[in-house]
Formats: C-alpha cells, sequence, structure tokens
C-alpha cells in the first residue's frame, strides 16, 4: 500500500483546490498553470480536519511522523530497514499513541498560524516518541537515517460539556483522568512549522525552471544551472553531464558525489579506500594522491539498493568527457538532498571496510563534513528491465518507480 498522504491545498495564485501527495515538492495548479515550490520551516505541519464537530472547540493534538532508510553499523554488518511510523508528541497519559491508518485514509491540510482551533506544544522529541531513531543495541556502533521525512501532524479532538470527543468519527474519547483536560489545556501554544511557496524562477535568468513534483533539484533549460532551496532561497549547486555514445536508450541517473575528509578514521585517498576494502588493485604512488569521493544516489530507492549504489559507485569512480550542458530528456529527477546524501557516508563506509572490528568502533558519532560536492549525471542504458552502467552496475526499473513514492 502506498504509505504517501494525500494534501489538499488552495492554489495560493487562484483559490483553486490542489491536490498533493506527501513526497510532492512542487504545487502545480491544473487552472492558473502556477508553478510553486514548498518550503517550510523546519518541517512540513498537516492537520487532521475536523469531520464530525457537533459543536464544542477544537483541540489539535500533535504527533510525529518518520518516513525513512535506517542504517545500522554492527559487526555482524551494515543492516537496513525502511521506518515509517508516527507518535503522539505530548507527555501525557490518555493520549493514543498513534494515528493508525488515519494519515493515508484521510486528506490532510497544511497547518499555518490561520488554521482556526486550538493546538497544544509537543514536549515529547522525536527521539522519545520513536525510539527507532536512536541506536537500541549496545553492540551497535552506528545509527543513520537517509532521505528521512519528519513531519509534525495534529489530530483533532472535540471539546463538549467537558467531554472530548473524536474530531474525525464524533464518538466520544476513551476515559481519561479527572484532570487530564486541565493539564492538556495548559500546554497549549501556536502551531508549528509554517509553509512558504517559491516561484520556480531560475535566481540567475528568470526562466522557468524544470523538475518533477518530487524534485529536490530544479534545473534551468536557459542557462544550463541547477538549483536547490538553501533555507527558503535557490541556491545554485555544481553539476555536470558525463557524456555518453549517441544511443536513444540511454537514460540519465543523478548521483552525488561528495569529497571529505575522516580524520578519525585516516582515509582520504583512492589508496585507503583500496586498504580499508581490500579491493584486488595495486596501490600505485599516483593512487595516494588521488582524493576519495563517496557517491550517493541523488534519488530515493529503497535501502538495500541505495547501499549497493553507494558502494559500487564509489569503488567505480565513474568519470568520463563532461558537459556542462544538462541533459533536457532522458534525465532522472534528482529527489534526495545532498545534505541527506552526506548522512549516506556513514553508512557507505560500513559498507566498505573488511576490518570491522578495529574500525565500526570508529564509526560511532562520525561526522563527515563536506569539502565539496556537484552533482553528476551518469548515462545508463535501458534493456527493458534494467537500466545499465558501461561499468557494469544494473538498477532495476521498477525499484527506480517504487523510489518515487518514497
Amino acid at each position: 500500500m502506498n504509505s504517501n498522504w494525500q494534501i489538499e491545498q488552495s492554489c495560493p495564485q487562484c483559490g483553486a483546490p490542489v491536490v498533493l501527495e506527501e513526497a510532492d515538492r512542487i504545487l502545480t495548479c491544473p487552472f492558473c498553470r502556477t508553478r510553486l515550490y514548498l518550503a517550510h520551516t523546519g518541517y512540513f505541519s498537516y492537520h487532521i480536519p475536523v469531520v464530525s464537530k457537533q459543536g464544542g472547540e477544537v483541540i489539535y493534538i500533535p504527533y510525529w511522523r518518520l518516513k525513512g532508510a535506517a542504517f545500522s553499523a554492527s559487526l555482524s554488518g551494515l543492516a537496513h530497514r525502511f521506518v515509517d511510523a508516527n507518535a503522539v508528541a505530548v507527555k501525557l497519559d490518555g493520549l493514543q499513541p498513534s494515528l493508525g491508518l488515519r494519515p493515508q485514509t484521510l486528506k490532510l491540510h497544511f497547518t499555518t498560524g490561520e488554521t482556526p482551533g486550538r493546538f497544544i506544544a509537543a514536549d515529547r522529541t522525536l527521539e522519545e516518541a520513536l525510539p527507532q531513531t536512536a541506536q537500541k543495541a549496545a553492540e551497535t556502533f552506528s545509527h543513520n537515517f537517509i532521505g528521512e521525512t519528519v513531519n509534525r501532524i495534529y489530530s483533532p479532538l472535540i471539546l463538549r460539556n467537558k467531554e472530548f470527543y473524536d474530531g474525525v468519527l464524533g464518538k466520544p474519547y476513551p476515559p481519561v483522568k479527572p484532570d487530564f483536560i486541565e493539564n492538556l489545556l495548559t500546554r497549549t501554544a501556536p502551531p508549528e512549522g509554517e509553509i512558504k511557496f517559491i516561484p520556480t524562477l531560475c535566481p540567475h535568468c528568470g526562466w522557468d525552471m524544470e523538475g518533477k513534483k518530487e524534485a529536490a533539484v530544479m534545473t534551468c533549460g536557459n542557462c544550463q544551472s541547477a538549483w536547490a532551496l538553501q533555507e527558503q532561497t535557490f541556491e545554485k549547486i555544481p553539476a555536470v553531464v558525463v557524456l555518453a555514445d549517441q544511443n536513444e536508450k540511454t537514460v540519465y541517473l543523478p548521483f552525488w558525489r561528495m569529497k571529505t575528509h575522516i580524520d578519525k578514521i585516516g582515509i582520504s585517498s583512492r589508496a585507503d579506500l583500496i586498504r580499508i576494502a581490500n579491493l584486488p588493485r595495486a596501490i600505485t604512488p599516483e593512487l595516494e594522491k588521488t582524493p576519495l569521493y563517496f557517491w550517493s544516489p541523488a534519488f530515493k530507492i529503497n535501502p538495500n539498493l541505495y547501499a549497493r549504489l553507494c558502494r559500487q559507485m564509489t569503488v567505480l569512480a565513474p568519470c568520463g568527457k563532461e558537459s556542462q550542458e544538462l541533459p533536457a530528456a532522458n534525465a532522472y529527477t534528482a529527489s534526495l538532498p545532498v545534505d541527506e546524501a552526506r548522512e549516506g557516508i556513514t553508512a557507505n563506509l560500513a559498507g566498505l571496510v573488511v576490518d570491522r572490528k578495529r574500525l565500526y568502533p570508529l564509526l560511532a558519532d562520525l561526522v563527515a563534513p563536506l569539502d565539496e560536492y556537484r552533482l553528476e549525471y551518469h548515462p545508463f542504458l535501458s534493456n527493458g528491465r534494467e537500466l545499465v552502467h558501461r561499468g557494469g552496475i544494473a538498477v532495476d526499473l521498477t525499484a527506480l518507480s517504487f523510489g518515487m513514492k518514497l
């Protein structure tokens, strides 16, 4: 089942109704054709609309929602799983612990300061509400989330005659302690996570930028530039295309190429990678001077394939003749921001090292700062079932399609 939510939003330009999916980052109005990029302060905030009010005051209870790929490194190797969970964000006994399937079955709305109702402040951190975000076992040396989505969702209760009712079903809320209402209402605070709409115009030339609804990177076909949203402003990012032989079946997949320094482990060159991964290649003085780059898919994909592509592209270090002219067609959407890709460096490293007993303890609290990065579009050939890189790396087309919904 598709776990993406649907969100109802009025077009800021003409007021027409628009239905978005949770993974969408671009609002396209089917009536006035306006295209706006969705930005937020902190994280996106939604609320379930009241279905059965029947009089009384609307009280909104906050819940955390976490969705993404979790990677854990232990002496048995790199483990990964997909996490999709929600939990109440208030430390008060008597509240429903989770929302269940309601977000998937009901259309949500963005929450703003103008949303009517009383909102309860969250006093339970994401880590407290969803322990999946923290390391559990003592033998786990690192724990990372890649491509994660963290949202706040408010669920409605109706307060009528000093009793609570479910704001969706209209049924009485489960019995609570006598001081429950008083304790809850003392926690009132404005809703968090304001939504903003940014025009998708190229900051350099004013041209309409291109990008599918889930794009984390927008491209301009007029001045051949790539842009990513940073703190509600589009910032230019370095991007190149690795050229391929002319072939109508060529598809370009985006990858982040990242350079970092990991002083804790002492790895900075291709020669260092050959040593820690025990690769079957002779170490030369040239490789000692060749900088090490970590690769990550710039698109969301299932955890198993993500880990494999990171590892294979980092070992292969693909290169070729480059062009600044971005592909106008047959290019896959870059939906994974570079900040999320950077979080994957630790998991990538964990999948490469051979001497786990010595090196895995060094992964704990590892910080891999970005010294430089760029977006690279690499050519893959389609055989109908897979996309195959000339270096032998294959990507299943079905897995790519599934990744668009993550």
